[in-house]
């Protein structure tokens, strides 16, 4: 395994998850890889959708930020993702219509202004919006 040498943060958000494909599981960890793309490319529209309007991110320098924040970061530039690696397979916990989502990923990029490139661990918090 490889030696993590930075600080960790948490990450807490509610997202509105749309379950689509066989199983649970399986649409989860595809939400993931649509969200994480839509971080990439800056999809603003994507992620205004994937954020529910009471999202809550604290990122890597510990800063609160909103779904407004961020969406006006990634706007202006402030805020942009070079890459993402997986450091290992997120894990999933299904209670009802909420899923935890604990994962440890290599993140290049900036966050409000500031460069990073580390590892973090965060906790994903998506509701099925949708109740199914």
């Amino acid at each position: 395994m490889r030696k993590i040498t930075t600080v960790f943060f948490l990450t807490i958000a509610l997202c509105a998850l749309s379950l689509t494909a066989a199983t649970p599981d399986a649409d989860v960890h595809a939400a993931i890889k649509n969200y994480r793309q839509a971080l990439l490319k800056k999809d603003v529209a994507a992620l205004e959708q994937i954020w529910s309007d009471d999202y809550v991110f604290v990122n890597g320098h510990g800063q609160l930020r909103t779904k407004a924040d961020r969406i006006a970061d990634i706007k202006s530039g402030r805020s942009s993702i070079d890459s993402i690696t997986h450091e290992e397979m997120p894990t999933v916990t299904m209670h009802g219509t909420t899923t935890l989502v604990l994962s440890r990923v290599t993140i290049v990029g900036k966050y409000s202004g500031r460069d990073v490139s580390r590892e973090f661990r965060s906790l994903h918090v998506w509701m099925n919006e949708n109740g199914s």
